[in-house]
């Protein structure tokens, strides 16, 4: 919780003072280009969940050997063609009911401009009307959703500008900016036109198209206001940017990207990713990486790709039982372990109590790289990395059976989803709540299955 009493000024003095420290930090990651966006969307500009191989690991260890030569020459993504519609665009997760629920989903952004949503829906992530309904094993147009532009979770940017959202999260109905709970699509009123949108379960910010940056919800990490009480729920707020932001993306911490590279954050630390001497810091400042191409977070996991490497930081690995943990153990961005890439995405850590015994499953990840290949480590006894084992994955392995290079990735702990060059979507891992997309029985599939867009 936050302490009281931060005063603006004093905050702003810092962050101008120590320019100097993060302009020093951030030429460690000066890599020079940003990649390139596809003639269908423009995935330079889109959200992903991305992460990086836990500090003192042995896949930390090795991440910093080929970073000279994966920054060499920045990494262009696999261009996008539907060859036979219905076609994906865009990919995104759908945002959990609560803080304890552990079903997954996806959704995506059709050719068409309409959206399609497969796998929970106890928070009504699927949009069709009803909460807590069955799971969706095959994907469902969003009723009412029509020429969206952009999608980010269960919120969708139309070619008016008007956002629309359903599910579980702060969509300011009935002039409440707290969580409510919807079925289909509302509208939120904003203040203006938007761009784009991120959201969390319980605050989220807009891009508008005036280039104003608007936040709402929850205060808890300082990302709507940093001179109101954390404990409070706001309606929207500008936020203090210069003009000319081109991607917003909201977790722990909220971040605004510039053309040139340059990436702002304010939020909770050690989600910031630069240093810091407070535990929430709502004064927007640079990150300790620039050039960077492409940024997104899910909880306190944040990672940006920039020269066409992957650079994480987030949450402490969770200690052995009984041991000190050290908060900022992974606060600033260290690289992952993949040569060059284009996209990278990552799940949140959780811990699951059976039997009176706690057991952490820790985060994982996918990324792909310049040919259009899907890489995955970590977690895999649901065959989630798509390597057709069941076994850990130490260090990436390569995703078998697409069949054609794949343009984004995404994922949740259990099952991860690709979007590939025909405009596709294939899916591997587990199949409880229907998030493979395939209309298949639940289990898990360690080849990946190709969702039955609508």
């Amino acid at each position: 919780m936050a302490k009281r009493g931060h005063r603006p000024h004093a905050r702003r003095a810092w962050a101008i003072g120590t320019l100097s420290t993060l302009a020093s930090l951030a030429s460690l990651g000066a890599l020079g280009g940003t990649t390139t966006g596809c003639s269908t969307y423009d995935f330079s500009l889109g959200t992903l969940d991305i992460g990086a191989a836990a500090p003192g690991s042995s896949d930390e260890a090795g991440a910093d050997a080929g970073i000279a030569d994966a920054a060499r020459e920045s990494a262009a993504p696999v261009k996008l063609a539907c060859e036979t519609p219905p076609c994906a665009v865009a990919l995104t997760t759908t945002l959990r009911a609560s803080d304890s629920d552990r079903a997954e989903g996806y959704c995506a952004l059709l050719d068409d401009g309409a959206v399609a949503c497969w796998g929970t829906n106890f928070g009504g992530q699927l949009g069709r009307g009803d909460v807590g309904g069955p799971e969706g094993a095959v994907p469902v147009r969003v009723p009412g959703l029509e020429a969206v532009t952009s999608i980010d979770h269960t919120c969708a940017v139309d070619d008016a500008g008007a956002v629309w959202c359903w599910g579980t999260g702060p969509f300011l109905q009935d002039d409440d900016p707290s969580v409510t709970v919807e079925g289909g699509p509302v509208r939120v009123p904003l203040p203006g036109a938007a761009k784009r949108v991120a959201v969390t379960r319980t605050t989220a910010c807009a891009l508008l198209r005036d280039e104003r940056v608007v936040c709402w919800g929850a205060n808890q990490k300082l990302q709507v206001a940093m001179d109101e009480d954390a404990s409070l729920w706001l309606a929207p707020r500008e936020i203090a940017l210069l003009p000319g932001v081109t991607d917003l993306v909201i977790g722990d911490a909220a971040f605004a990207r510039y053309p040139d590279g340059t990436v702002l954050s304010w939020g909770g630390n050690p989600s910031v990713g630069r240093p810091t001497p407070f535990h929430l810091d709502g004064w927007p400042a640079p990150i300790a990486i620039d050039d960077v191409a492409m940024i997104d977070t899910v909880d306190q996991e944040v990672c940006a790709v920039a020269g066409g490497v992957g650079w994480c930081w987030g949450a402490p690995v969770p200690p052995a039982s009984g041991a000190p943990v050290d908060r900022y153990a992974r606060a600033l961005p260290t690289a992952a372990p993949t040569g060059a890439i284009t996209r990278i995405a990552t799940s949140r850590t959780w811990a699951v109590t059976e039997s009176g015994s706690s057991v952490v499953e820790p985060r994982r990840w996918c990324a792909t790289s310049e040919a259009g290949e899907v890489l995955c480590w970590g977690l895999n006894a649901s065959g989630q990395a798509g390597d057709g084992t069941r076994r850990h994955a130490i260090e990436p392995v390569v995703v078998a059976g697409l069949p054609a290079p794949a343009v984004d990735v995404k994922l949740m702990p259990y099952s991860t989803c690709a979007l590939i060059a025909n405009g596709q979507v294939y899916c591997w891992g587990n199949n409880l709540y229907g998030q493979l997309g395939a209309g298949l029985p639940k289990g898990s599939h360690d080849a990946p299955q190709q969702v039955k867009l609508p």
